[in-house]
C-alpha cells in the first residue's frame, strides 16, 4: 500500500504523456502508486507507458473500448487504488519534481483532506522551478461557495484524502465532459468535514492545446451553466441563484484570462 496513488487517464497520448509520466516518477516523495488507465489508444501511447513497466509503482489497464472522455478512466483507477491520498495527472501535463512533498507536508500541518495547487503553462515556466523553496507558498482555505463561484481546482493539482471519494466518482454523462472533475470537487466540498485549501505555488504546468475542450472558452462556458442548472446543494436546486455564480464564473475567467 501507498501513501499516494496517482491516477493519469490517457488516449491517444504518445507525444507527450512520457514526459508526464516521468514527472510522476521522478517526484521527490517516492510513495506512491501510478495508475495509467488508458482509455482504447490507437496509437503508441501503451507501447510508451509499457517501457516505464520495470518500475514497480506502474500499473497499466487498458480499456477495450473508448468512453470518450476522463470520467469512466479516472474512476476505473479509483477502483484499484490503495494509496491514503489520491492525486491526479493528465497525459499532457507535467509537475514540479516536488509538488506532492510539498502538498503532503502542507496538508499534515494544516489538518487538511483537500488541497489543490496553481499552474501555469510551459511557457511561463519560472526559470528557478527546481529550486522551488516550500517558505513561499502561502496557504488560502475555501469553502463551497467559493468554489461555486470559481473552480480554482485544477484536476492535475489536486490532492485528497481517499475517504473523500467514499461515496462520489466523477459523472460518467456525456454531458459532464469537461466538467465532471467540477462536479465531484462541488460534492465533497459539501460534505460537514471537509478541510479544503490552495497551495499558492506553481506545481503544475500544463500545454496550451488548441483542440482541448477547455480551450473553447465559449463551449466550457456552456458546460459551466448546465452544470449549475442542474447541481442540487444539500438536496435543492440552485435556482436562481445559478445565474449569479455563471455571472461570476465569466467574470472571474475573464480577469485570470486578461492576468
Amino acid at each position: 500500500m501507498s501513501t499516494v496513488s496517482v491516477i493519469l487517464p490517457s488516449c491517444d497520448s504518445e507525444q507527450w504523456i512520457a514526459q508526464a509520466i516521468d514527472s510522476v516518477l521522478k517526484q521527490s516523495y517516492k510513495d506512491i502508486e501510478l495508475i495509467i488507465i488508458d482509455d482504447a489508444s490507437n496509437d503508441g501511447t501503451v507501447e510508451i507507458v509499457k517501457r516505464f513497466a520495470a518500475d514497480p509503482r506502474v500499473i497499466l489497464k487498458v480499456r477495450e473500448h473508448c468512453s470518450g472522455g476522463p470520467a469512466i478512466p479516472r474512476n476505473d483507477g479509483l477502483k484499484i487504488a490503495t494509496g491514503e491520498y489520491l492525486a491526479f495527472i493528465d497525459s499532457d501535463d507535467i509537475w514540479h519534481p516536488r509538488k506532492l512533498e510539498l502538498q503532503l507536508n502542507a496538508m499534515r500541518t494544516h489538518r487538511l483532506n483537500f488541497l489543490s495547487s496553481l499552474h501555469t503553462s510551459f511557457r511561463r515556466l519560472p526559470p528557478n522551478a527546481q529550486a522551488f523553496n516550500q517558505r513561499q507558498a502561502t496557504i488560502q482555505r475555501k469553502t463551497h461557495y467559493q468554489l461555486l463561484s470559481k473552480n480554482w481546482v485544477v484536476t492535475s493539482s489536486a490532492l485528497i484524502s481517499k475517504t473523500l471519494f467514499d461515496d462520489i466518482q466523477f459523472n460518467q454523462s456525456f454531458n459532464y465532459i469537461g466538467v465532471e472533475d467540477y462536479l465531484a470537487w462541488l460534492e465533497m466540498h459539501q460534505r460537514e468535514d471537509i478541510e479544503s485549501a490552495v497551495l499558492v505555488a506553481p506545481l503544475v504546468f500544463y500545454r496550451v492545446r488548441s483542440d482541448s475542450i477547455s480551450s473553447s472558452k465559449k463551449t466550457m462556458a456552456g458546460k459551466v451553466f448546465y452544470l449549475l442548472s442542474h447541481y442540487q446543494y444539500l438536496g435543492k436546486p440552485l435556482g436562481i441563484k445559478k445565474y449569479y455564480f455563471f455571472i461570476s464564473y465569466a467574470v472571474l475567467s475573464l480577469l485570470t484570462r486578461l492576468s
